[in-house]
């Protein structure tokens, strides 16, 4: 038996619970789930806090880089215990470990499969709100490199249930199947300006073989100016020092944000902290401020 298979003997399922705001929550750290997304078997790990009943949780859904299924999130014990102080739960998605490299760990704007990983995402939330006191109102996902990219399928594709994502080092392509706003939808991107893996600047074109049909990838302040646009924002501030950008565009449809920190001599690793507040905290920051 594989590692792979192993891992997935230890994973635990969710048990449904009728009228769950009505119990206690009891706390749960890194449990390996899985569920079941279009008759195959997904799987996250799992954390949630201590809770009284009748304490609505927010739900962060947060998406790995390329290759990084096996290996901690970017800052993940601190979101959990940060999950644990602000009461909200974590859900850390898993792709799927038999996709080839032209298909890429996370389905991207193509049209044979781009829903796959947001079905993935949707049932998350859907087999979560069964047994826990889900806040439906506020559902964020956020992302690192791939995963970065993929928070914009979501900000995409499901602005109607999701109202916040916030990522660090990924794209979108600059034309995308589909990205229509029937939901508000609050954005969040950070990016190190000196990242040799998805360039700040330029646009540019996925590898021979890659991620085949998703096309040109945008640039990072073209990406954030077309979110602007789609969001309808009516404001634009924007200041910069020494070390980072920071972009606010504001008065946008349902009354969220689109912003922007870009690092001057960041690259494609994590930042520990990013004008000076630690990374993690300024993610639940925005993203807290928004529900849908």
């Amino acid at each position: 038996m594989g590692e792979d298979e192993k891992e997935k003997d230890k994973a635990k399922t969710l048990a449904p619970i009728t009228n769950p705001c009505y119990l206690p929550t009891q706390s749960l750290s890194q449990s390996l789930t899985e569920i079941s997304v279009n008759d195959e078997t997904r799987l996250f790990r799992l954390t949630v806090p201590q809770a009284q009943p009748g304490v609505k949780l927010p739900v962060i859904i947060a998406f790995h880089g390329g290759d990084g299924s096996q290996e901690d999130f970017q800052q993940q014990n601190e979101f959990d215990s940060l999950a644990d102080q602000e009461k909200f739960i974590m859900a850390y998605a898993i792709a799927e470990d038999d996709r080839t490299a032209a298909e890429g760990e996370w389905f991207l704007n193509t049209a044979a499969t781009s829903r796959d990983d947001n079905d993935f995402a949707e049932e998350i939330v859907d087999q979560l709100s069964e047994s826990y006191c889900v806040d439906s109102d506020r559902l964020y996902a956020i992302g690192y490199s791939l995963g970065s990219m993929f928070t914009y399928e979501v900000a995409c594709q499901l602005n109607h249930k999701f109202a916040a994502v916030a990522s660090f080092a990924g794209t979108m392509p600059v034309n995308p199947e589909t990205c229509e706003l029937t939901g508000s939808m609050a954005v969040l991107h950070i990016h190190g300006k000196l990242d040799y893996i998805i360039d700040y600047d330029e646009d540019w074109d996925w590898k021979d073989g890659e991620h085949e049909g998703v096309g040109t990838m945008s640039n990072i302040p073209g990406m954030i100016d077309s979110w602007a646009d789609r969001a309808g924002c009516k404001n634009e501030n924007s200041h910069d020092d020494f070390e980072t950008e920071h972009i606010v565009h504001s008065g946008c449809m349902g009354n969220t944000r689109i912003e922007h920190y870009g690092m001057q001599f960041q690259e494609h690793t994590w930042p520990e902290e990013v004008a000076d507040i630690p990374t993690y905290r300024l993610i639940w920051s925005f993203l807290s401020e928004f529900t849908n």
